[in-house]
């Protein structure tokens, strides 16, 4: 993409409270791994100082995680909507960027998880003739906007179709 055009995209940043909503789900997985991990360590295998040394390593790395990966997502995550394109700028150590162009728009879907929902989130799910882009962490009145003006953009390609 041209420099030029890049600069000129005001993408958007996230609502606050998704950063809070990354970080209580990455602790819900670590958890979830970790805690299994960590009774078969020291109950079933009995694990020698080598294996409680590797165990507490496990925790202070996932502790680490936890406090720094929700804070660099939140700050590169970044989404942009306009009249050609719909972008989604994210990443943790690798950033990506999504770009769909708006007439190859075919089906949006709006989902929420139940952390997500704690925090008044959304998911907004654009399908297209390539694949699949997803829009995370909306607010959901924000979503539900959002999902409207890509539905009648939809709309008014079907439209444009069929008077071809």
């Amino acid at each position: 993409m041209d420099e030029n055009i890049k600069e000129t995209i005001e993408y958007k940043k996230l609502e606050p409270s998704a950063k809070n909503c990354m970080r209580i789900s990455a602790v819900i997985v670590l958890a979830v791994i970790l805690i299994p991990a960590t009774i078969i360590t020291i109950l079933l295998l009995e694990a020698g100082m080598l294996g409680l040394i590797c165990l507490g390593a496990s925790w202070i790395l996932a502790a680490a995680y936890v406090a720094v990966a929700p804070a660099l997502r939140y700050e590169r995550y970044r989404y942009a909507i306009d009249e050609e394109a719909i972008r989604v700028r994210k990443g943790l150590l690798w950033i990506s960027e999504d770009t769909v162009p708006m007439e190859r728009l075919h089906k949006i879907k709006t989902s929420q998880g139940p952390i997500a929902r704690i925090f008044k989130l959304s998911t907004i799910n654009v399908t297209t003739a390539g694949g699949d882009v997803d829009i995370q962490f909306l607010k959901d009145e924000e979503a539900t906007e959002i999902a409207e003006l890509l539905k009648k953009k939809i709309n008014e390609i079907v439209l444009k179709e069929r008077e071809k």
